[in-house]
């Protein structure tokens, strides 16, 4: 007969012997996630109100808050490499808030710098930031001057 190792706090909260996989964790943007640093970068590659397009955007900044969220920052944001254009845009001015749709985190990410591949950019109403079926993460090294 096989003796389990169990224990009563265990049994007491449901555990099964093993630590949880991470969750994923939703990201978020505040009002210091400077959407006008997206907004200056969608313009230089000549982006319109009412524009969709495919595209990698890098670096941006992801932080954990006290609240434990991953909030996205454009602050360091210097390129939009435009994938493809799936709708184009109307030629008016784009709006100045922005939003992040269906975006996620593996929960073995951490704080840092990222490449943010395959999202699309929207620019009706607000720029909208969405994740694809192949919207990844990809971490960028960064080093410190000094």
């Amino acid at each position: 007969m096989k003796k389990e190792n169990k224990s009563y706090f265990g049994n007491l909260f449901g555990a099964k012997g093993r630590a949880p996989a991470p969750q994923d964790t939703p990201v978020i943007l505040t009002n210091s996630s400077q959407p006008h640093v997206l907004r200056q970068r969608m313009r230089e590659e000549e982006m319109t109100h009412g524009e969709t397009v495919a595209a990698h955007i890098s670096p941006v900044r992801l932080e954990t808050n006290f609240y434990g969220e991953a909030v996205l920052y454009f602050c360091p944001l210097k390129k939009i490499e435009v994938l493809n254009v799936i709708a184009a845009g109307d030629g008016g001015s784009l709006p100045p808030d922005a939003t992040v749709e269906g975006m996620a985190i593996p929960g073995n990410l951490k704080s840092g710098f990222y490449k943010l591949c395959h999202v699309e950019l929207t620019s009706n109403g607000t720029m909208q930031v969405k994740a694809t079926s192949n919207t990844r993460w990809e971490k960028i090294e960064t080093r410190v001057c000094g």
